[in-house]
């Protein structure tokens, strides 16, 4: 399909009239084919007009259980000319609150969030009932226009504010339209949406499907806790198309290898990893028992802010013979540049990149966006706006390798974390006064630490910290490790000196 000029909703109605009957989306009995899953988004559309006066330009938040009606929701948010902000339902209710602080939704659907007082509710249970109801009213209305944000997906803060970052319709089908050079995605694919939706690797995993005519398989989130019963679920639905982070597969490859006999395979067709540092030798069992065309392993890494993936790398054997995390080449309408400390062009510096799916910036965020986005670091074209990524990469044999972040941000786990939201969020806990988070355990198996000084000069019960830290921050934002010091080290300039707080909480349990 030719995506030029198309918005996301137009992509998957012109899909749906040439596949009504074929399966689009299916979570656990639950199934809907294409053609139904329009007609109830079209119904919900009518739904979020008449109730909450949902219009064009506007944005909605939404937090929803995994279902067949958190996709219908999506669709249903997109054809009013709206924006979807996603909203964990596990994350604490005072993230969600600073969220829909922040984007001022026109309407919330779904389970009820604290703090949405004074905007629009629309339940899950309302949801459905319009979405299968043949007798309701069905949307009508103008067609979007391809530059509009769809979707507001918030990352970490420095300040303890998350920033949200809006992306447009024509970023996302530029991202598919990359795609569709290096991958052959069709109507016989089955992918897996096993990330929140709050989480931007979502965003690959709900339209890869959805615009190629093939089947959308969500996972549950109790499934998502057991690696036995998420690999009987890709076997059992033959997934074609599954998206991990390095994490998550280094475990899910075990229970496969398991299940699957001796000389027989899997379903799979592709498996790309993104969201942390993949280690190449840790895939070397994997290759070695089903080798690397079926399915192939690919290595991409990405932003928010550039609509989710960036570059791509097809690995090979000679990749799983180094300790490299090769994430390859741009996608095609990527322009890269390499800058050093000095300013300058090099083979090792900060990631800049500019492209057709990057971002204009941060939602109200004039002073960040103006940190983070500019002109070309290099002066070699006007008037294109490039994003400094934060992230240190070198050339290696024409192939970008990932070094790490240049910044206070770190990816655990497949989430990337401003530290200084984890430190404010420990600083707001009674009693501390100031913490300094860190990372320590290496790039193969980072572990987010964090070292705190009290008022009380005593230490902060274990327990009652990680239960107020709760209250906080997202679980993937929780340290694993933490320390009570007395004062925490300073550097000659009278900063912490992060340095020594990860050195000396190295070994901390």
């Amino acid at each position: 399909m030719n995506f030029a000029d198309f918005t996301l909703v137009e992509a998957f109605d012109e899909m749906a009239a040439g596949r009504p009957d074929g399966t689009a989306v299916e979570f656990g009995g639950d199934r809907a084919s294409y053609a139904e899953l329009a007609t109830a988004s079209r119904r919900v559309a009518a739904l979020l007009k008449k109730r909450a006066g949902v219009r064009p330009g506007d944005l909605v938040a939404f937090c929803m259980e995994p279902s067949v009606e958190m996709v219908v929701t999506v669709l249903a948010i997109l054809r009013c000319g709206a924006a979807y902000v996603p909203l964990d339902v596990q994350n604490p209710p005072v993230r969600n609150r600073l969220i829909l602080d922040d984007s001022g939704p026109r309407a919330v659907v779904g389970d009820v969030v604290d703090g949405s007082a004074g905007v629009c509710s629309i339940t899950s249970d309302e949801v459905r009932q319009a979405a299968w109801d043949t007798g309701a009213e069905e949307w009508s209305g103008a067609r979007p226009d391809p530059g509009a944000y769809c979707y507001v997906i918030y990352t970490s803060g420095t300040t303890g504010r998350p920033k949200g970052v809006p992306i447009t319709h024509r970023n996302v089908l530029a991202l598919f339209a990359a795609a569709a050079e290096l991958f052959d995605f069709g109507a016989e694919d089955v992918w897996l949406l096993y990330h929140s939706i709050a989480f931007d690797f979502s965003v690959w995993e709900l339209w890869g499907p959805l615009l190629h005519g093939g089947c959308l398989v969500i996972v549950d989130r109790w499934t998502k806790l057991s690696p036995e019963a998420c690999a009987e679920l890709l076997l059992d639905r033959g997934v074609t198309v599954l998206n991990q982070t390095p994490t998550a597969f280094s475990v899910m490859a075990r229970v496969l290898m398991e299940k699957v006999p001796a000389g027989g395979g899997v379903p799979l067709r592709y498996v790309v990893f993104g969201g942390e540092r993949l280690s190449m030798p840790a895939l070397r069992t994997w290759a070695d028992r089903f080798g690397l065309d079926r399915p192939q392993l690919i290595n991409m890494y990405g932003l928010t802010e550039a609509t989710v993936h960036t570059t791509y790398h097809r690995l090979t054997g000679q990749d799983l013979l180094l300790d490299d995390s090769v994430i390859g080449r741009p996608l095609p309408g990527f322009t890269a540049r390499i800058v050093d400390e000095a300013g300058e062009s090099g083979e090792r510096g900060q990631l800049v990149v500019s492209g057709p799916q990057v971002a204009a910036g941060y939602l109200d965020r004039p002073e960040t966006t103006a940190e983070r986005f500019g002109p070309d670091p290099l002066g070699l074209v006007d008037g294109t706006l490039f994003y400094r990524t934060g992230d240190l990469v070198e050339t290696r044999n024409g192939q970008l390798v990932y070094l790490g972040r240049a910044d206070r941000q770190a990816k655990i786990r497949g989430h990337r974390i401003e530290l200084g939201e984890v430190e404010a969020a420990v600083a707001a806990v009674p009693d501390i006064t100031e913490a300094s988070a860190v990372v320590v355990g290496g790039a193969e198996n980072p572990i987010l630490a964090c070292g705190y000084t009290t008022r009380s000069g005593q230490q902060v019960e274990l327990r009652a910290l990680r239960a107020e830290l709760r209250k906080r921050v997202p679980q993937y934002m929780l340290p694993t490790r933490f320390r009570w010091f007395e004062q925490l080290p300073l550097t000659v300039n009278g900063k912490t000196d992060s340095q020594s707080v990860a050195k000396e909480m190295e070994f901390e349990k």
